[in-house]
């Protein structure tokens, strides 16, 4: 059992709560959700298109220092995560970002901005949707290794 983590998603479509399950499986953690308002999906996809626009959100506490975050690639936003970001203190933060069509790279770097102006130390993993769904295995050892590095926890690698 992992309580030096917290484990945090959101997810719309559902890919991003799976990524966090799994990941919470292997860890020995239950993963927390980041709930939002339930708009609609057209309403979510205008509000991706303002890259600092945040929404109220409601999440447990936090009860580590370090935490995963799991997380869809939007247009240029997602704005229950930005809310969340703008809120949370962590002193390691891995970012999960689950992505299927163009402009991860930049999106990814434009959320390490803005978790590090709350967190010490970071790591950003990005995932294509089409490749977790194809072969979801691979990509969770993926995932699994680049975690172990950066928390330092080689105990779990037995698990």
């Amino acid at each position: 059992m992992c309580k030096l983590l917290d484990l945090y998603y959101y997810s719309f479509t559902g890919t991003c709560k799976e990524i966090a399950s799994e990941l919470g499986q292997f860890l020995g953690i239950i993963p927390k959700t980041i709930e939002s308002h339930n708009f609609p999906y057209w309403t979510w996809l205008l509000l991706s298109f303002f890259p600092k626009v945040s929404t109220k959100i409601s999440y447990p506490p936090p009860e580590s220092r370090e935490a995963i975050l799991v997380f869809p690639k939007w247009t240029f936003n997602c704005p229950p995560v930005t809310a969340f970001l703008k809120k949370v203190n962590f002193e390691r933060l891995f970012l999960i970002i689950s992505y299927g069509g163009w402009g991860e790279k930049p999106y990814g770097e434009r959320y390490k901005n803005l978790a590090l102006q709350r967190s010490t130390y970071l790591a950003l993993h990005l995932v294509r949707r089409s490749d977790w769904h194809r072969n979801k295995k691979n990509q969770l050892e993926k995932i699994k290794e680049k975690l172990l590095a950066f928390f330092n926890l080689p105990h779990i690698r037995e698990i």
